[in-house]
């Protein structure tokens, strides 16, 4: 856990573990937010969007800066002039963006009142409008900036580890987060009368955990903090220089996911379950995206730094491959399975508030959302990719379009998709009128449109990145990659067939949906019936997707000897 970890796969693996516990508690948090409010408790939706803005900043300034700017920056000083002055770039840098943060921070604090309510007119919403609702949205905003500036805080410290190999111990802190918000809210929440000011203090409880996992280590390795701010040191300013088109990036996706936070607001139980379902979409990026990114950042920069171009390529190509390889049969998996998987996920528990068309309603949004989850996924690492070669300022161009066309295509779709009367497909009415109105009370289906203006845009943006990056940096081989990436498409199509039709054959174990589990007029054990359904349906298509990759010779097939191998001996199992 203190150790160096510098071997990449081997990373990647490890930090899986607690990638997914961390997940896990993310969900099993968000299962009990299902079970106190559902999706239309208008207290839950006022929380998610007053959350929106203070997640912006921090994510904007504190977290994706750190790790896609300042790390390789601080990487250089530490190789070029030693740790002292390592020390001061670092403690200058925390402290500059400490400084930003505050001023925008205060700024937020004092126009709370002035920027709920415009955000809610621009994005069309009346539902939430009563001066009493906009009121408490505004102060929950004020209260969250601070916990969010202490999670930047941690942030930093966690970067500084990165820099010394360590990634365990700081990919502990969310893990440590989540269980902090799961006790506030065990314990806050029916002792405040399900007041959305108690997710507000949780979530103050969260962010202190998160600080106090990585300090021991940070301390231990006796990284030195300086109170000053050198704005005249060259590493601080190539930081400035290459920081602010990356800052653009990082609010481009931000802002989408704000602006549609509040757009999703429209909608009965929009906001809440845009925010389930975004917990589910997520743990795939999460697990194979970011954590490849995370293990193998390091390496690529000190490579670029080096130049050794034939190793770039190979470790580009293959990462990309090894990504997409194993996100493909959980993406087909969401993708088939989502209704069972949305009930399992946030309708468990007995009594639970979630509706049977609030768990549709999630399952709508997820459905969309696994169109391009593929790539989206992958796109997580092309990114880390630019980074590490220095390069902000093709990702902001791209990036930028991708922001103008997620929030045009979320308008169109939410109108568009606003007049479906059901949660199905073949229930959409293709007038192309549609795009460009919305029904006066708009239906619930309409915030699919949000998932599916994500799914499109980000999956033309990891093609539009990774060909650029194949003219203009390094020429990747992209034939041979694109026949690689085929086998596997082709193999979870297959896959995708057999589950399909194997659910539909199991689905009569489904028919235990209750409306509400508070009702004791239902027949079975929802529960038992979904888990089953699950099961019969992913195990064996789990299986066909790696015998169809076995057959088109996929060489990411190696990962499951490598890892598996260890774990299946014990049951006397090898694999070839």
């Amino acid at each position: 856990m203190t150790k160096e970890q510098t071997k990449i796969l081997e990373t990647v693996f490890i930090l899986m573990l607690p990638a997914l516990l961390t997940k896990i508690l993310g969900q099993f948090f968000n299962l009990i937010l299902a079970s106190f409010y559902g999706v239309e408790d208008s207290r839950l939706n006022q929380f998610i969007v007053a959350n929106a803005v203070p997640e912006l900043l921090t994510s904007v300034l504190m977290v994706g800066a750190v790790g896609t700017i300042v790390i390789p920056v601080l990487i250089s000083c530490k190789e070029e002039k030693g740790e002292k002055e390592f020390f001061k770039v670092y403690s200058s840098i925390l402290n500059a963006t400490i400084l930003v943060f505050s001023i925008i921070s205060l700024l937020l604090i004092i126009f709370a009142d002035q920027i709920i309510p415009t955000a809610f007119k621009l994005a069309g919403v009346d539902l939430l409008s009563t001066k009493a609702e906009l009121a408490n949205i505004a102060n929950m905003m004020r209260a969250l900036i601070l916990p969010q500036l202490i999670l930047g805080v941690s942030v930093f410290i966690s970067s500084g580890l990165n820099i010394y190999n360590r990634f365990i111990i700081p990919q502990l802190s969310p893990l440590f987060y989540n269980l902090g918000r799961l006790a506030a809210i065990f314990l806050l929440v029916p002792i405040l009368d399900y007041s959305p000011w108690a997710l507000v203090i949780s979530v103050y409880i969260g962010a202190l955990f998160h600080l106090v996992i990585p300090l021991p280590l940070f301390l231990n390795l006796k990284i030195k903090y300086y109170p000053l701010i050198n704005f005249r040191d060259k590493y601080l300013q190539e930081i400035l220089k290459l920081g602010l088109p990356r800052i653009f990036v990082l609010a481009s996706d931000q802002i989408g996911l704000m602006v549609n936070s509040f757009l999703s607001a429209a909608f009965q139980g929009g906001p809440a379950a845009l925010t389930f379902a975004k917990s589910i979409y997520l743990v795939i990026p999460a697990l194979f995206g970011y954590t490849f990114s995370y293990a193998s950042y390091p390496t690529l920069a000190k490579l670029f730094i080096k130049k050794e171009l034939d190793e770039l390529r190979s470790l580009i190509n293959r990462n990309i491959n090894q990504i997409i390889f194993m996100a493909l049969p959980f993406v087909v998996t969401i993708m088939v399975l989502r209704v069972p998987i949305v009930r399992l996920f946030f309708g468990l528990i007995p009594g639970t508030e979630l509706s049977l068309i609030g768990t549709y309603q999630v399952a709508w949004l997820l459905l969309f959302f696994s169109f391009g989850l593929p790539f989206i996924t992958a796109r997580w690492f092309l990114f880390s990719t630019y980074y590490a070669a220095k390069d902000t300022l093709i990702p902001s161009i791209v990036s930028f379009v991708s922001l103008v066309g997620v929030i045009v295509l979320s308008v169109l779709l939410t109108n568009f998709l606003s007049y479906t009367p059901d949660f199905s497909l073949s229930s959409i009415s293709w007038n192309i009128d549609n795009f460009f109105t919305r029904p006066d009370v708009p239906l619930r289906p309409g915030v699919g449109g949000i998932s599916l203006a994500m799914s499109i845009t980000y999956s033309i943006e990891f093609i539009v990145l990774l060909y650029i990056f194949n003219k203009k940096k390094l020429s990747l081989g992209l034939k041979k990659l694109t026949i690689d990436l085929s086998k596997k498409l082709a193999a979870a199509t297959i896959m995708f067939l057999f589950m399909y039709f194997t659910y539909k054959i199991w689905v009569p174990l489904s028919i235990a949906f209750p409306e509400s589990t508070r009702s004791t007029f239902f027949i079975g054990s929802t529960t038992l019936n979904l888990f089953l359904l699950t099961t019969v349906t992913v195990m064996p298509g789990f299986l066909i997707y790696y015998l169809v990759c076995h057959y088109f010779r996929v060489e990411d097939l190696a990962i499951l000897k490598k890892f598996l191998n260890p774990i299946f001996k014990v049951g006397g199992l090898r694999i070839k």
